[in-house]
């Protein structure tokens, strides 16, 4: 059987209600050569059943897999192990896209001669109502890192692209995410972190790709339960990556190391850990961390 170029990975939890949106919007692309995988994450709704019908409709190649729930982290590390196409992406359970984004990220990505020094090409989202989330890209897109991006040029908003297999594989057998299985929620920059800082490069192109539709409903969603204990184990380590992947580099960009401080410090304390274990888990930026420690302390407190 002839392989395809791209593959869809999709993590899914409890999303029947939510599933269909991203089939209609796969179903339509113009460009046919994909095969989608659904990571189904220990869900106890009638997502198994909605995908079976996805399947008898035959307009997909869909596989399925079922697993206990490990969460998102690992779930979509384990769905991109099954890949073996040269391209993938990681499409959540509850956005849609243009009817044009597969073809205009495989062409992006095609282009690109030196595929072993890129690890993506990175789009734009848009809401509903056609608005572009955060901002564009500076000079008609780039290449270079997330950090970059973020931090030079000051781009905010959810981003979303294709992935180069090869790269991303081998990177991924060098990352060790064992310790996060049962940890419940952890963003996916505590792996991107990592290769971002080692200088592996995203081309960062000005084409829509994306349709981002608000949850905010959602009781389990990050944004809604920051605070409440439930992710802010993911989110002390988010922010431990992001001080240990960068480290010296952050000096030159000093309002994110202290914002990042703050964040690492907040959820530590929450996590019920003291100055001294928050230090043990820092690289660097030790005697910073303890000379900005109260400020945390006292940021955390006035949100309580």
């Amino acid at each position: 059987m002839k392989e395809v170029k791209i593959t869809i990975v999709t993590p899914s939890y409890n999303r029947a209600h939510t599933l269909q949106r991203v089939y209609d919007s796969l179903k339509v692309q113009t460009f046919r050569d994909f095969k989608w995988i659904i990571m189904d994450d220990g869900s106890t709704d009638e997502t198994k059943i909605l995908v079976q019908s996805f399947q008898e409709e035959g307009l997909l190649a869909i596989e399925y897999f079922w697993n206990e729930n490990q969460h998102k982290f690992i779930t979509v590390f384990e769905g991109i192990k099954k890949v073996t196409s040269p391209y993938f992406m990681i499409v959540d359970s509850d956005d849609s896209y243009p009817v044009d984004s597969l073809q205009n990220l495989f062409d992006e990505v095609e282009k690109i001669s030196n595929q072993d020094e890129f690890i993506s090409v990175m789009g734009l989202s848009q809401y509903t109502d056609g608005k572009i989330v955060g901002h564009s890209y500076p000079k008609n897109g780039f290449d270079g890192s997330i950090f970059e991006m973020r931090y030079k040029y000051k781009i905010r908003g959810d981003k979303f692209g294709i992935f180069i297999t090869q790269t991303y594989q081998q990177l991924l057998k060098n990352f060790d995410y064992s310790p996060y299985k049962n940890k419940g929620y952890i963003p996916q920059s505590v792996f991107f972190n990592t290769y971002d800082a080692e200088g592996v490069k995203t081309r960062f192109v000005n084409k829509v790709v994306r349709n981002y539709h608000l949850d905010d409903e959602d009781a389990n969603s990050v944004s809604n339960t920051r605070w409440s204990g439930k992710n802010t184990f993911g989110l002390m380590e988010g922010y431990r990556s992001f001080l240990n992947s960068y480290g010296t580099k952050l000096l030159g960009y000093p309002k994110a190391l202290i914002r990042n401080l703050i964040g690492y410090h907040v959820y530590s304390i929450i996590n019920q850990r003291g100055l001294l274990e928050i230090n043990k888990g820092l690289n660097q930026f030790k005697l910073l961390s303890t000379l900005v420690y109260p400020l945390s302390y006292g940021y955390m407190k006035s949100k309580k």
